[in-house]
Parts: C-alpha cells; structure tokens; sequence
C-alpha cells in the first residue's frame, strides 16, 4: 500500500487572502517503509508577492516571481496522488485548503488523514501534537523546520515507527466531529491529545475528533453542536508551528 506524505508552505494563515508558495509530496510504500518518488517545488507568481512568514519559512518573496517550470512538479503530485490510498499531511485541513486553490494541483479531497490523529509510539510524552514536538520525543532530527519537503520527510520518519500504521492510518480516517475540551485552562492534557486554543471555537480547546473517542479522553468534553459559535478562522492556526 503506497500513501502520499504532503506538506504546503504559505504566506500566512488564511487560504482566502493567503498564497501556496512551496509543495512538496512523498508516495511512500507503507510495506517496505521506503520513499519511492519524492518532489517539491517553490509556485511561481506572475508578479512579487509579500511573504509575510519569510522569518518561518525563509522563502524570499524575489524567487516566486522568477520563471521556472514549477508546473511539471505540480503535474507530477496530481499524478502520483491518483496512485495513493491516503493522502496524509500534519494539520490536513490547513494543507487540503490551499491545495485545493492552487492553480494546477488536482489533488483528491476525499481520502486525507490529518497525521495528528494517529497514535505514536511516545505520544503520551509530547506537550503537543506538532510535528517538531512528536519529531523531537522521537529522537527525530529536525532539519530545516518549515520547507516542505524536509517536514514532509520528517513525517515519513515519524510515520515509519508506527508499529501497527495501516491499523492507525484506517482509525484515523473514520468520520469526525467537532468537540470541546472541559478542561480548565491552562488545558495540558487537552493540548497534549491535539485540542488547539481558540482556533476553532473562541476561548476554548476544541478539535474534530470521532464522536465514539470522547469517551476514551482523560478529561471531560462535548461534542459541539451547529448552533454553537465556530470561529470564522476554523482549522487555520497551526501550520507554522
């Protein structure tokens, strides 16, 4: 079984003001745990424009108005996307937003999984659920944070420790619904089980989760219903960390 490893960089947060300005993508073979194709490439613009994330990402904003032919690579991940069973990115619903706008990419959107929901082998010692935090309790050397294909690599490192994965890919694909953390701040067990602040609902922990784990949580929470206030900025807080 092959999936797809994917990893965006942008300009900032918001995928409708914000630009895809780097992609980088991974098939990997679930059974020999080994990188079969590997690709990234910068997304050329017609003009300069700003990168507000520069300092996090250290993509210069003069190299996206260059001519190069990024457009290959593009076709290259839609093609190998086609051949994989799960595309997986760590926050998939930041990266599948802006993939989904990217002039050129025709990535499916129905059989993403958000890697942050799959159990690893020291997760109970993590603060968090960021890639860094797993990486480092790991012993997963992080090498050039924040460029796409060296994240996306070092999930495949992650990912290749997980001793029963395809048992974790299949779990973490089941249907989600949103939930809210109980917990009193300062909320550490909320945000070490992946529960981000204010991001999803204001002022409180909050993430998409299958309803039937709630029970399994260390601490209270509810699963959240339509009528319930849903921040605007929904899914778009994390990326950068």
């Amino acid at each position: 079984m092959e999936i797809l490893v994917i990893d965006t960089e942008t300009t900032g947060l918001d995928p409708e003001s914000d630009n895809l300005i780097e992609i980088a993508a991974i098939l990997w073979s679930l059974n020999y745990r080994s990188v079969l194709i590997q690709v990234s490439t910068l997304v050329k613009y017609d003009r300069e424009i700003l990168n507000p994330a520069e300092p996090i990402n250290k993509i210069l904003p003069a190299l996206l108005g260059k001519e190069f032919p990024y457009q290959s690579a593009l076709e290259l991940i839609n093609k190998i996307s086609c051949s994989a069973k799960y595309i997986c990115a760590h926050n998939a619903d930041f990266d599948k937003e802006f993939c989904k706008k990217a002039v050129g990419l025709k990535i499916p959107l129905s059989n993403w999984i958000d890697t942050q929901d799959i159990r690893y082998p020291k997760s109970k010692y993590c603060q968090g659920t960021s890639l860094n935090n797993l990486a480092i309790a790991h012993g997963i050397p992080i090498v050039d944070a924040h460029r796409a294909l060296d994240d996306c690599r070092t999930l495949t490192k992650l990912l290749s420790i997980v001793p029963n994965l395809e048992e974790e890919l299949k779990r973490a694909s089941r249907p989600k619904i949103l939930v809210k953390s109980l917990e009193e701040k300062p909320g550490t067990l909320s945000k070490m089980h992946g529960f981000k602040w204010h991001s999803i609902i204001p002022y409180s922990w909050a993430k998409y989760m299958p309803e039937e784990d709630i029970v399994t949580l260390p601490f209270s929470a509810v699963k959240v219903f339509p009528d319930e206030s849903i921040n605007p900025q929904e899914g778009r807080s994390q990326n950068f960390s």
